[in-house]
């Protein structure tokens, strides 16, 4: 490499700072895109030490690097790739047990200043298929050969083409590459976080995620509501509906149009994970739950539920509310208020309404049955205003739809409750088993 060019590369280095105003939470790659592969290296004796150096195979990085890469990932996955992940962010303890194997600057770098992955704003990865096999690279993860600079093209056209797929992946999406290893990326804003000796331990979200995908396969959950929105901030979405079949989740009916929250969708309390990346609904925040819900009993106007609908059905009268007062000892609940009742609540919801807005409600089991207080209420699925006329956080739908829905829903089935942006859901769909 030319003197200058080299100069030019490392000034970054030469201006980092030990302590930085810039540094971000570590966040688990698998909350933002659960169906990357990650294969830590120096979680195995697989690597140049052949020793075990992390003592949990986990993907941290801070928090915008991790959406960087769940943006690569996105764009990928369009031509039927993905990354796996050989290395993300590295205790400096770690650094200093590979500088004492490898004291040499041009593979390792010196504690002294730090590793960018010290400071969970790098990667190590690789290109791999819908199967997950690795695609064919110039060399193996941590090859010290010019075999695995970029510039190296001896190689077969195949290689050649495939190291080009990565780097123009990560480039697209703001990473900066490593000359002389193939497989490194920088985050662009790499010296704005700080170095750190946070130690990896074991997600507590794996067997949440685990065990939700194992629910939604069993024979108990045979049906479910799909709604996807163009985004977190989009103020409309479409639903679905989907039914299992010999364990496959098949399509039925059509598709229609619903309208959110005037905030979009954030991240409600349900059956997923907790600690998800994205915006996290709160009380009066008009968004719509973003999640997999429980579906709740249905209620109404009239008299009785729609000719054909066998799942549970409340008429309500003027007596009827829906309390969203989170000092409320009867927060986030649908209830009937006897003559006398001294009410705990300041703000409570009118059931029975002057229009036509819930006319027909399915409620949406978010922020119970364990309720957090200020973690949002009463939100349900409800005829809309008008098309495209948003709503206060619940999910709104043309009359005829949401009656199709009270005919279709089936206790015996245990439909559930889906609602996220578009590529939020891609990301998620293999990991939690959805269709």
């Amino acid at each position: 490499m030319p003197i200058l060019k080299r100069l030019l590369w490392l000034w970054p280095l030469l201006a980092l700072s030990p302590v930085s105003a810039g540094e971000s939470a570590l966040v688990n790659i698998k909350t933002i895109s659960p169906d990357m592969v990650v294969d830590l290296r120096y979680a195995t004796p697989d690597n140049f030490t052949g020793q075990t150096l992390y003592s949990f195979s986990e993907c941290y990085l801070c928090g915008p690097v991790a959406r960087r890469l769940a943006a690569v990932q996105s764009r990928l996955r369009k031509n039927g790739l993905g990354l796996k992940m050989w290395d993300c962010y590295r205790p400096l303890s770690v650094q200093k047990k590979l500088w004492e194997l490898m004291p040499d600057e041009r593979y390792v770098a010196n504690p002294k200043t730090g590793s960018r992955h010290n400071r969970g704003a790098s990667v190590d990865v690789t290109l791999v298929d819908q199967t997950g096999k690795e695609l064919s690279m110039p060399t193996a993860f941590d090859d010290f050969s010019p075999r695995a600079h970029q510039a190296f093209n001896d190689l077969p056209a195949e290689m050649k083409h495939n190291r080009e797929t990565l780097r123009r992946a990560m480039e697209a999406e703001g990473f900066v590459s490593l000359p002389t290893e193939w497989w490194h990326f920088d985050d662009p804003g790499w010296n704005t976080y700080a170095l750190r000796d946070d130690p990896l331990e074991p997600d507590p979200n794996k067997e949440e995620m685990a065990s939700m995908k194992k629910q939604l396969q069993t024979d108990n959950v045979r049906q479910l509501i799909r709604v996807l929105s163009n985004g977190w901030d989009a103020q409309t979405g479409r639903l679905s509906r989907f039914e299992k079949k010999d364990g496959a989740w098949e399509e039925v009916g059509t598709a229609f149009p619903v309208s959110l929250g005037i905030k979009g969708m954030a991240w409600g309390a349900g059956l997923h994970p907790a600690g998800q990346e994205g915006p996290q609904k709160t009380e009066r925040d008009t968004a719509s739950p973003a999640g997999i819900f429980n579906i709740g009993h249905s209620y109404g106007y009239a008299e009785a539920p729609p000719v054909g609908a066998a799942w549970p059905y409340q008429q309500v009268d003027a007596t009827w509310r829906c309390i969203d007062d989170p000092a409320s000892s009867c927060y986030n609940q649908i209830l009937s208020i006897k003559p006398g009742t001294k009410p705990d609540w300041t703000s409570a919801e009118n059931m029975k309404r002057e229009d036509h807005l819930y006319r027909w409600v399915i409620n949406i089991e978010q922020n119970y049955p364990r309720v957090i207080p200020g973690g949002g209420s009463c939100l349900f699925l409800h005829v809309w205003r008008k098309e495209g006329s948003p709503t206060e956080g619940c999910t709104a739908m043309e009359e005829k739809n949401i009656v199709e829905l009270l005919t279709w829903l089936a206790e015996a089935a245990h439909p559930h409750l889906i609602q996220l942006p578009k590529d939020v859901y891609e990301s998620r769909k293999n990991a939690w088993g959805l269709p």
